[in-house]
This record gives structure tokens, sequence and C-alpha cells, in this order.
């Protein structure tokens, strides 16, 4: 309002601002962000102790990735980023990690049964080992948030990008997970 504040009052325009929800909203998203990060750092934490400090900083670098991409395709898709955008980015958070970390894991345990062999081969394996498995886990989730683009009113209207957005970020994950994660590794 204010870059048109001059225009309004030059056409004898008055007006009264009765409610500010930008201020709110601005507030609710920076809280989320906020939430988000300290997530990631949770996790990336959590890793440093099951997985190891470089596997951690693996699958902590994937988040960024998948989001951003999440976020690409939700704009291509002609998506916007409000609160339930970013619920939804956070309710995908903890299932975003699962493929890397499945992936980062069995590459891990085959350094450790296969000391002497090429990293290259052995992530290949460890890889296509769980391939069908995490696919698998991955589709079904997925299946979970389809029945939700069919709810109808304002419950449908409101609740729209949850499942746009974690089928997206799931189908990401494991893009990433299968293409990025074993070339980190190395």
């Amino acid at each position: 309002l204010d870059s048109i504040k001059q225009s309004l009052q030059e056409k004898n325009i008055l007006f009264t601002i009765t409610r500010d929800d930008g201020y709110t909203a601005n507030n609710a998203v920076n809280a989320l962000i906020k939430d988000l990060l300290i997530s990631i750092i949770i996790i990336f934490i959590l890793l440093i102790f099951t997985l190891g400090f470089k596997e951690a900083i693996i699958v902590s670098l994937t988040v960024p990735m998948i989001l951003s991409l999440t976020l690409f395709i939700g704009f291509m898709l002609g998506e916007s980023v409000n609160r339930i955008t970013l619920f939804a980015l956070i309710v995908a958070l903890g299932m975003l990690v699962d493929a890397a970390i499945i992936v980062i894991e069995n590459i891990h345990r085959h350094k450790i049964e296969h000391p002497n062999m090429d990293l290259e081969t052995l992530s290949i394996n460890a890889t296509n080992e769980i391939g069908n498995p995490t696919n698998i886990a991955t589709i079904a989730i997925i299946m979970v948030f389809i029945p939700m683009f069919f709810v109808g009113g304002m419950m449908g209207e409101f609740m729209h990008p949850l499942p746009v957005f974690v089928p997206i970020s799931l189908a990401v994950s494991l893009f990433v997970a299968y293409a990025f994660t074993p070339y980190l590794v190395k």
C-alpha cells in the first residue's frame, strides 16, 4: 500500500488498514523455515552418531537439493509457496532423507564388507541391491497422499499443497538418492 498511497490520496480515495495478516503470515513462514533448518540440523547430528561424519554431510546436503528441486517443480506447475506448502515440506522432511540414508548406509556396509573393492563398482552394486525395496516403499508413501486430491470444498483448496508437494518431494528424493548420493560417497 505504501507504493500506491500517494496516487490514492490524489484521487481522494481514503483507506484505513483494519487488519494486516501479512505480518502474521510472514512470522508464521519464518517460524516454519526456522523449524525446517532445526530439523535438518537434528538429522545431521543423529546421522553423525549412526553413520559417520562424511555420510551425515552427504545426507544433509541432499535435503537442500531435494527441497530446491521440489520447489522448482512446484513453481513450474504453477504452485505458490505458502504456509501449507512449507508444512507439506516439513511433513515430507522425515521421509525425504529415507532413500538417501538407505543408499548411503548400504554403501557404507559394503565398504566395510569389501574394503578392497573399487568404490565406483561398490557404490553401483550397493545401490542396485536396495533399489526395488526403496522404490516400492517410496511409491507406497506417495500413494497415501493421492486420495487427498479428491478432497473437495474449502478443505480441499486449503490442503491442496500436501498431495502436490509431498509426492513430488518423495520422487525427487528418490532421484537424488540414486543420482547424487553414490557419486558424493567417492
